[in-house]
Parts: structure tokens; sequence; C-alpha cells
């Protein structure tokens, strides 16, 4: 086979530009340090490259995320911290409230004391977190979730959701969290039962709930809303016996009455238990004839009525044994539901620092898949500079002596030879 001239120079030619080429890339590696530098030059290695780089954008995106959820959390506890500070510093008003020697002086301090809670707690649960939204409004983060009404009532606007961050694939923590069961809507007295005193008692009984007799009965009782009503008459010889009228709806409304039935009745002692729908009521004192007391089995309150309920009860305290039992009774309650509040919080408290504690496990693993994949992607791309530099110095004398070399062979020609 024979091969033109033309074709052998081009085919020398085409080989130094090769050569150039690979001395090009060579160059640019050393210069940027990097050995991957467009896919074409390695498809696969571009693919991977591609796909650690796009995993170290979502663990950098899931640690964000659990910055955030972290920050906003702890805002969350630091705020039901102070609650359940306040509501200790609440409850040690009320039992010093409690004590009939306190002076009309020192009663006017404990109203203030706890008006200045009421405001406190209300700032407290329109707590923020640092994104600016509120925390305890559930998914309404940027409706203030309490709100103080004419009447004084304080009234809920969010709602029971919670907005979620995504720290994890197919995992999400909350962000924020519903007020609902942690300042309102809370089980009042022990546990949701509580008794109270009608307003025109006369006697000097008081009714305090024990706890559960017949969990069971507790809650079919729950279930159909039934609400309970002691009344006490006068028996033979001075004495006094009590009736236990059970129904729907609040005890003494018409629905009340309307679904009533006698569920226990008999002679009444001071002092005596009273068991009934499951529950235990205790009656300290004496009651007089005509007194009533309503018991609910599934009651709710909120932190707020608790407080305004300590500051009507201070306000209205009277001498009279009459009055100093509704008194008692007011005051026995605000601080069961004072106790049902602080465990509301501490739940709560609770709550968010299992999720706080989750973050803290997922960003731990996050930042170490992180860091390998920091690691992985910088040996994908960087270069291996002793070896390209060798490769480089090998490669620009070879292409040298092509060059010098093809230089030789295209000034050859025949006429060189012909001498005249």
């Amino acid at each position: 086979m024979k091969i033109s001239t033309n074709e052998f120079l081009l085919g020398t030619l085409n080989d130094m530009l090769s050569q150039q080429q690979n001395v090009n890339t060579l160059n640019r590696e050393i210069a940027t340090g990097q050995t991957l530098l467009d896919a074409s030059t390695d498809p696969a290695g571009a693919s991977n490259v591609l796909r650690t780089a796009n995993a170290i954008s979502q663990y950098n995106y899931d640690l964000s995320n659990a910055t955030a959820a972290t920050a906003s959390l702890q805002n969350g506890v630091a705020a039901l911290q102070q609650v359940t500070t306040l509501l200790t510093s609440l409850r040690q008003t009320a039992v010093q409230a409690a004590d009939v020697t306190t002076s009309p002086a020192n009663r006017q301090s404990l109203i203030q004391t706890a008006q200045s809670a009421l405001t406190q707690l209300i700032q407290l649960a329109n707590t923020r977190g640092p994104n600016g939204q509120y925390l305890f409004g559930g998914s309404n983060g940027g409706t203030v979730p309490y709100s103080s009404q004419p009447n004084g009532q304080v009234i809920f606007n969010g709602d029971g959701a919670a907005n979620r961050i995504e720290i994890a694939p197919s995992l999400s923590v909350p962000s924020s969290i519903s007020g609902s069961g942690i300042f309102t809507n809370i089980p009042a007295g022990d546990n949701g039962i509580s008794a109270s005193a009608l307003g025109a008692n006369s006697g000097s009984g008081t009714a305090v709930a024990q706890g559960v007799t017949n969990i069971g009965q507790l809650a079919a009782g729950r279930l159909a809303n039934t609400q309970y009503e002691i009344s006490f008459a006068a028996g033979p010889n001075n004495s006094l016996t009590y009736t236990v009228t059970s129904g729907t709806g609040a005890p003494g409304s018409a629905g009340f009455a309307a679904t009533s039935g006698i569920v226990s009745t008999g002679g009444f002692a001071s002092g005596s238990d009273l068991a009934f729908g499951g529950v235990d009521i205790r009656i300290d004192g004496t009651p007089a004839a005509g007194d009533k007391f309503d018991v609910q089995t599934g009651a709710t309150t909120s932190m707020f009525q608790t407080v305004q309920n300590l500051v009507a009860a201070l306000q209205a305290q009277s001498s009279s044994p009459a009055g100093n039992a509704q008194f008692q009774q007011a005051i026995g309650n605000v601080v069961a539901d004072l106790d049902g509040a602080q465990t509301s919080a501490l739940s709560a408290q609770a709550s968010l620092g299992a999720s706080l504690n989750e973050i803290a496990a997922v960003q731990g693993q996050d930042t170490g898949l992180n860091a390998n994949a920091q690691a992985q992607l910088a040996d994908l791309q960087s270069a291996n500079l002793p070896q390209v530099m060798a490769n480089y110095s090998e490669s620009l004398t070879a292409l040298q002596a092509s060059q010098l070399a093809f230089a030789k062979v295209q000034g050859l020609s025949l006429f060189n030879y012909i001498h005249p």
C-alpha cells in the first residue's frame, strides 16, 4: 500500500493536534486543580459529580431547615419555661390568698400580682419565632393566637394544626404548635373532674374531687357529656340528706332537668365522700339545706380563665361563714386548675424537647453524610497535581519532538539530493 506525501502530512498533523489538545487539557487541570473539566471528557464521572453535588445540596437544605426549626422550638421551650414559672408563682399567690388572716391591703396586692401575671401569660402565649411567625397559633403563624375581648375573655384565634418543616427526606418536625391544649382547652379540676358551688349556697360546705373510682363508668359518662348536681335537703332530727342527679348539659339548665335522673341519695355527714358516676367527691364543712354543687366529669378551662377566677375570688371575698366557704371553694378550684395548667405546660415542653432531640440526631447524621459527600466530590473533581504535572511534562516533550520531526520531514525534497 502506498501512502502519499499529503496523507502522511495530514496524519502527522492530526496526531500533533491531538497531542496539543492533551497538553492544553493537562495545563487547564494544573491551573484549576480539577481533573473533570466538562462532561464530554468523562460522561460517567460527570454523572457521579452531579449526583454527589445534588446530595450535598439536599444535605445543606435539610441542615438549614433543621437550624430554623431548632431556633423556633427553642423559643417555644423558653416561653413555656416562663409559663411554668409564672404558674408556680400564681399557685403561691392562691395559697397565700386562701389564708383567711390575709389583710385587705395584702389581698389587693395579690390581685395586682394576678392581673400582672395574666398580662404576661397572654404575651407568652403570643410568642413569636425567629422568623416572626407566632409559635402557638397552630398553622396560622401570621395571626395573633390569643386576644382579649371587651368583656375580658381571652379567645384563641389559631387552629389545632401545626406548621412542619422537612429536615430529612420523608421526615418533618413542627416549627409551630397549637396553643389549644396548652393555654386553652385544658382539663379543669382533677383531670377534668371539677366541682363548683352555686352562688346562692348559704352553708359552709365545699366540694373537692378526690379522684376516679371506676374508669369505665367515668369514660362512658364523659362520652355522653353527663354532668351531675349534688343537692342537700333537711332530714329528720336536724340531719341532712343529699341527692345526686345526672343529666347532659349544664346542671340547672332546662336541658339538664329534662334528662336528669337520681343516681345516688342518702343521709349526709360532714366530711363524707360521695361516690357516683365513677368519681369520688368529698364534701367538707357543713352545707345548708338547699345548697347545691355542680360536678363536671369532662370539664375544661384555660390558663387565662383560671387567673381571672383567682382575681374574681380575691375581689369577692366575704368574711361571713357562707362567703368564706364560697371563697375557699373558688380558691381550691383555682389551685386545682393551676396544677392542671402546669401539667399541660410541662407536657408541651417535653414534646418540644423530644422534637429538638430528634432534630439534633438528624443534624448529626446529615453533617456526617455531608462531610463524606464533600470529600467524595473532591476526590471526583480534584486533580492529582504531581501526576498531572508529570503527564504534562511528558506530553509536552512528546509534542515538541513531534513538531520538530514534522518540520524536518516537511522540509525534505528529492531536489535536495540532485546536484547539478
